[in-house]
């Protein structure tokens, strides 16, 4: 009897598919997602979110089974100016409010270089969600010398129209197109012991 459980167990084991990938945390701390949009035709106006939390399943050996998941808390949101922030987070604009967070979530990654890759995923903003394209470079992998842990480091752009997403305030006078800018680290979740 034993012998039929041990075989049992030899089996299930062998047809468990082993997790080739690593498990990352945002760290909130180093993350930052930066946007520019035109004001008016003047200048772009900068601004940043800088409560950014998610998680990153790393596959070096197959870069196109990695997935990442994040979260952007909207009242973050930091231009430069309180009146403006206020403005911005408001009733016409991001409704900070009713929508307290932006979510993003990959479905694909295609490597395009040795140290880049095209990141299509959803996102969520207003209540709606499309698709979404990043372009991402990882700048390095390796252990964080202030916390000891290892480590990734990317930086990501992406293009989005705010009208996509149900944002049609002053379009023609303030850009359609928002420009993204992302710098993150992530350290890796160890198993527990």
């Amino acid at each position: 009897m034993a012998l039929i459980r041990l075989a049992a167990l030899v089996a299930a084991l062998v047809a468990t598919p082993v997790l080739a990938a690593d498990l990352y945390e945002l760290d909130p701390a180093h993350s930052e997602v930066a946007f520019a949009v035109d004001r008016f035709g003047f200048n772009k106006v900068l601004g940043d979110f800088t409560d950014v939390t998610g998680r990153l399943l790393l596959d070096v050996d197959n870069p196109e089974a990695s997935t990442i998941e994040a979260r952007i808390g909207t009242a973050s949101l930091d231009t430069g100016d309180a009146e403006r922030d206020q403005h911005v987070a408001g009733p016409f604009w991001l409704k900070t409010e009713k929508f307290p967070e932006i979510r993003f979530r990959s479905t694909a990654v295609e490597r395009t270089g040795e140290n880049t890759a095209r990141v299509t995923g959803d996102l969520s903003l207003l209540g709606a969600t499309h698709p979404i394209a990043m372009e991402v470079t990882l700048n390095r992998m390796g252990t964080d010398p202030a916390t000891k842990r290892q480590a990734v480091g990317f930086s990501a752009t992406a293009r989005l129209m705010r009208s996509a997403f149900g944002s049609r305030t002053a379009l023609g006078m303030v850009g359609d197109e928002v420009t993204i800018r992302i710098e993150a680290l992530a350290h890796k979740v160890e198993p527990a012991k």
